[in-house]
């Protein structure tokens, strides 16, 4: 056969296994011209132009079943629908990397400034945020199902973990173990089954969410769980908090084998 490659050599020019292209064959999307007396299979110029437009699709990543139907389909139209939907989706690919770069860019610049971090004992560097509008979805964890099927809760490392505490009259430092609070981080976009489970979910009552909205003294602590309530209680009489709440939000955690983690923590308290 003049002008025809052999599998081998379709392989090696194009840099993909043996393995790929009898794949392709079997998906009906390469049916190369098999030599019927020794069961060699061979590949025209024409198929090149096949296999060139599979491996384009490959490279935008758009799946396999769906470039055998533009093929199959030999209209034009069907090409362009089919990259107009992918640009969209690349477009839509670009935002999330950009969002996960200024994520990495946020956790590179915290980690390097907890290097070099040590707890204000003082709270000469308390700062005062203003007009916060941080949403905070309330999960109370005893009535909280425990059989959700996986697709419902696709994302849930997107969350920031907050812990309140209610402060009384005696600067006693009160923690509902059971309610577990979580905040959609700025830079992370969550996905589209993770929304929508928390509008259910808020709507049924199994989730509640409130605003941390207004001003709010702020500042910074590094350390284990153990040393974090002492140094809530330090700051509740240095304050004299009574009567108030305290919110933490936990940034970022060491972990120790001992499960003794240390804890970079945001704290929060009304003016």
């Amino acid at each position: 056969m003049q002008n025809l490659l052999r599998i081998g050599q379709v392989s090696n020019l194009y840099n993909i296994s043996l393995d790929t292209l009898r794949y392709y064959d079997r998906k009906d999307l390469l049916k190369p011209i098999i030599d019927e007396q020794n069961g060699y299979r061979y590949y025209s110029l024409e198929h090149l132009d096949i296999l060139e437009m599979i491996l384009i699709g490959k490279y935008l990543e758009i799946p396999l079943e769906q470039m055998k139907e533009k093929i199959d389909s030999e209209n034009i139209s069907g090409y362009l629908a089919m990259m107009e939907e992918q640009n969209s989706f690349i477009e839509e690919k670009l935002a999330v990397l950009t969002k996960l770069g200024q994520y990495t860019n946020e956790m590179t610049n915290m980690l390097k400034h907890i290097q070099n971090f040590s707890n204000d004992n003082t709270f000469s560097k308390i700062t005062t945020e203003k007009t916060l509008d941080i949403p905070i979805y309330q999960i109370n964890l005893k009535p909280f199902p425990n059989n959700l099927d996986n697709t419902q809760i696709n994302g849930i490392e997107t969350f920031d973990q907050w812990v309140s505490y209610t402060i009384d009259d005696n600067y006693s430092i009160i923690e509902d173990s059971d309610i577990l609070g979580l905040s959609i981080h700025k830079n992370i976009v969550p996905s589209t089954e993770l929304c929508r489970y928390l509008d259910s979910a808020t709507k049924e009552e199994k989730i509640s969410k409130y605003h941390i909205l207004g001003n709010y003294n702020h500042i910074s602590f590094w350390g284990n769980e153990n040393e974090l309530q002492e140094y809530l209680h330090l700051l509740c009489k240095h304050f004299k908090l009574k009567n108030t709440s305290l919110h933490i939000k936990f940034s970022f955690a060491l972990l120790h084998k001992d499960m003794k983690h240390e804890y970079f923590a945001e704290i929060y308290f009304s003016e």
